[in-house]
């Protein structure tokens, strides 16, 4: 795991790797598409439901706003019970530090790829407990902010993936 073009990691912090600069490289273009998206609310929706990896869209006090279809499967949560706002991240129990550290820093406006990913799944508070997660499934993430009209971190994503 090596950070990408000179940015280094926090201390502590091994693995986690900054995206390009919007607009530099392939990352740097999808995370840019995907925010775009996510401003066209209908367009979103159906993107969102219909991409092949878990997708969760996160308020900054860790509130599941929206995830689709793939992450209720793999949780066994209940897509209306993360509508009403009842779903959080609960950081204490993200035992990867580079996990735990990008979702603090997503916030300040930053992009994150994260490579051995460890048990993603169990950061969200109300995970079915009769539910087998397949945490061995998804052993990356992308971590990106999405701002709103004022150019402020409204909202953030996580994609896990293979």
């Amino acid at each position: 795991m090596h950070e990408r073009k000179n940015a280094r990691a926090p201390e502590g912090v091994q693995g986690a790797q900054h995206l390009p600069e919007e607009g530099s490289g392939s990352r740097g273009r999808m995370v840019e598409k995907l925010q775009k998206i996510i401003a066209d609310e209908g367009l979103y929706s159906q993107v969102i439901d219909f991409f092949p990896y878990p997708v969760i869209v996160f308020s900054p006090d860790y509130t599941l706003v929206m995830v689709n279809k793939v992450f209720a499967e793999a949780t066994g949560m209940d897509p209306v019970e993360i509508v009403r706002g009842n779903i959080r991240i609960l950081q204490y129990k993200i035992d990867d530090l580079q996990l735990a550290s990008a979702i603090s820093r997503v916030f300040a406006g930053n992009s994150i790829f994260l490579d051995d990913v460890r048990q993603p799944f169990d950061m969200f508070s109300d995970i079915p407990a009769n539910h087998d997660v397949q945490h061995d499934c998804y052993s990356k993430a992308v971590i990106f902010p999405v701002p709103d009209n004022d150019r402020k971190v409204g909202h953030a994503v996580i994609v896990f993936m293979p």
